[in-house]
């Protein structure tokens, strides 16, 4: 079984470091969109706060999963962290969920939800705090995700 993940080039670091532990997980990694529909075959495919829309009938692969920064389904989309300091949230979420051909809309798989300090002041605040708990997020599923 072979993971193709999908992210920015922030994350792949962490990425490949906690992936390399496990002698069983099968992935490559990318930053590229064009990458999706160009590359080799993969079983599993994953966008981890990859940013870019995903055009599932181009993709080798018949599950792609998401791993979103922001509870769903109340907060969908890229601005999801502007809508968090707009509404003054006290409370967030990550979510994983199944991915399909309408926007943060699929099976929801796993959320992590968390208390905050205090409203955010920022975009940057939320986000970091949220790239935290997806980051967990990963880690408590990655190894799951064929079995879904």
């Amino acid at each position: 079984m072979k993971i193709g993940i999908f992210t920015k080039s922030i994350h792949v670091e962490k990425l490949v470091n906690y992936l390399n532990q496990f002698t069983d997980i099968d992935y490559v990694i990318s930053t590229d969109k064009r990458e999706l529909y160009n590359w080799y075959d993969y079983d599993i495919g994953i966008s981890y706060a990859f940013g870019a829309m995903i055009d599932l009938e181009r993709v080798p692969c018949k599950t792609f999963f998401n791993y979103h920064p922001a509870p769903l389904p109340e907060y969908k989309g890229g601005d999801v962290y502007a809508c968090a300091v707009k509404d003054k949230v006290t409370a967030w979420s990550v979510s994983l969920h199944v991915m399909t051909m309408e926007l943060d809309t699929g099976k929801l798989i796993k959320r992590i939800d968390f208390p905050l300090a205090g409203i955010p002041l920022s975009t940057n605040e939320i986000g970091c705090i949220s790239h935290y708990y997806l980051f967990q997020l990963f880690k408590r599923t990655i190894e799951n995700l064929e079995n879904i």
